[in-house]
């Protein structure tokens, strides 16, 4: 009987050592879910930061392309007069 109840209680302790592995290793991979959000979590709020940064200088590139733009308009239609005025007095 004693033989029986050894063997039982042997496999038993296998059984119970299997399972405290896998708790073990179910902790590590929670452990590292966790640092993982948080770290996705920065680079979520960073590439938030990044994207308001970029659309600031979008819009001042625009700015200035459009100011640019403008300002050739504005040398095209003096030369333009300037020519007219030549070609008049001559």
């Amino acid at each position: 009987m004693d033989a029986g109840f050894n063997e039982n209680l042997k496999r038993i302790e296998v059984k119970v050592d299997k399972l405290t592995d896998a708790v073990a290793r179910l902790i590590l991979v929670e452990e590292r879910q966790t640092a993982q959000g948080v770290r996705i979590g920065s680079l979520e709020t960073t590439t938030v930061d990044m994207k308001h940064k970029i659309d600031r200088v979008d819009r001042k590139v625009d700015r200035w392309v459009h100011m640019g733009m403008g300002a050739w308009a504005v040398l095209v239609t003096l030369f333009v007069i300037f020519e007219l005025v030549v070609k008049i007095q001559q």
